[in-house]
């Protein structure tokens, strides 16, 4: 899963509050629906995406945007 967050300071913080807390989790920039880059960055996320949601969010982490890994 990929949430997007709106700045790349927030993606950095995201990163390091996932991994300490056992999940993996990769800094990119942020694609529009056409594929190019975006504004913002993302977080792509594997394992438990509902605990590093709530991980985000408790941390204020502000989540602009999520996209399923199914997608």
């Amino acid at each position: 899963t990929t949430f997007n967050v709106s700045s790349v300071t927030n993606a950095m913080k995201g990163k390091a509050i996932l991994e300490r807390n056992g999940l993996h989790a990769y800094v990119s920039r942020a694609l529009d629906e056409n594929g190019n880059n975006g504004c913002g960055y993302s977080l792509l996320v594997s394992g438990d995406t509902a605990k590093a949601e709530s991980l985000l969010r408790a941390s204020g982490i502000r989540i602009t945007g999520k996209v399923p890994a199914d997608r």
